[in-house]
């Protein structure tokens, strides 16, 4: 099904813009050694954010780990990398030293999501996509942080979040 309805993308290119605005101030502006791991959600603020509808878990499997995404039904969030420069890819972290570094993680192919922004078929993951980080062999106390920006299937995103990882089974 493809949305062509120029009223859905404008917000769904407002919102994005607005959630890259946001991402692209704290990634650069301030600086990694002060970026806190704590990273205060939206949600707790009464504002509803991407952490609202997905949860995310860890596996170790040998020597690797595997992090698979949980989506409520209707949700979904942007593929690694984002099918547009202002989209919010999804982006496994870790914690180290009190601040989040990007891991080498082992992306999927997204799906297409029936949304054409631009002429370009907007690709995400859906519920139970698992993204692997090969050469994982052990958590070492630090924390697996998923950065997501959840969209609808009707079209609405959220403001991305940083999404902690459980491990599987806990």
């Amino acid at each position: 099904m493809k949305i062509t309805s120029n009223r859905v993308l404008v917000l769904l290119g407002t919102v994005a813009v607005l959630g890259g605005i946001a991402f692209f101030a704290w990634n650069k502006l301030v600086p990694s050694s002060q970026r806190s791991l704590e990273l205060p959600g939206l949600a707790a603020s009464g504002i509803a954010d991407s952490s609202q509808h997905v949860s995310v878990s860890i596996a170790l499997r040998d020597r690797n780990a595997e992090v698979t995404l949980h989506i409520q039904p209707g949700w979904h969030v942007n593929a690694h990398p984002a099918s547009l420069e202002y989209l919010i890819p999804t982006t496994i972290l870790a914690g180290r030293d009190g601040s989040l570094h990007e891991v080498q993680a082992k992306y999927p192919p997204g799906r297409s999501s029936g949304i054409v922004i631009d002429g370009k078929d907007i690709q995400v993951y859906e519920d139970g996509t698992v993204i692997r980080i090969p050469g994982f062999a052990s958590l070492n106390g630090d924390p697996i942080v998923v950065r997501v920006q959840a969209c609808s299937t009707r079209g609405i995103c959220l403001p991305p979040a940083n999404v902690a990882a459980s491990m599987a089974g806990a």
